[in-house]
């Protein structure tokens, strides 16, 4: 039985050199979009090719159905600050059954809608939120798909309301 601690990483982990600081029983998965965003800062971690062939980071493409069923449910729940990145990181922790390790607190909160396990450095609890759209003068919540309110006209706005 393999006893590595397997993690999903987004970018943010590489940023904070969590990766070159951890033993070689842990291994970080990441999704292409991952690598091209860690590339863009490439200059200040050129060990990340280092940490690919000594096997300690693994990338890995999500299978389009999973990634496309992440971004629809996504767009459902109102989690229009994700990145194409961020859900592939969810896809691929869905896929392989691995939990995600992330500081990014949009990509926590949307993972948290999927029941996956979640490892935030640094923070003990997030607060899971959910985007809905709002009449400030009427005082009433819409369907995200609503633009306006069809009792006083006001265009809605975006809120974020915390889900009990």
């Amino acid at each position: 039985m393999d006893s590595r601690k397997k993690f999903v990483t987004d970018s943010n982990i590489f940023y904070s050199g969590i990766p070159f600081q951890t033993t070689f029983d842990y291994i970080y998965y990441i999704t292409p979009d991952i690598q091209e965003e860690i590339n863009h800062i490439k200059r200040r971690l050129d060990g990340l090719n280092l940490l690919i062939t000594a096997g300690k980071v693994i990338i890995h493409e999500p299978e389009i159905k999973i990634l496309s069923m992440v971004r629809q449910k996504c767009r459902e729940l109102g989690q229009m600050e994700l990145s194409k990145a961020d859900c592939s990181v969810i896809a691929l922790s869905l896929q392989l059954h691995i939990p995600i390790l992330s500081a990014d607190y949009a990509l926590v909160n949307a993972a948290k809608y999927f029941s996956l396990n979640i490892v935030t450095p640094g923070k003990k609890n997030f607060v899971t939120k959910k985007t809905i759209k709002y009449c400030s003068i009427c005082k009433t919540f819409f369907d995200f798909k609503s633009s306006f309110c069809d009792k006083c006209g006001n265009s809605l706005v975006l809120k974020k309301e915390r889900i009990r």
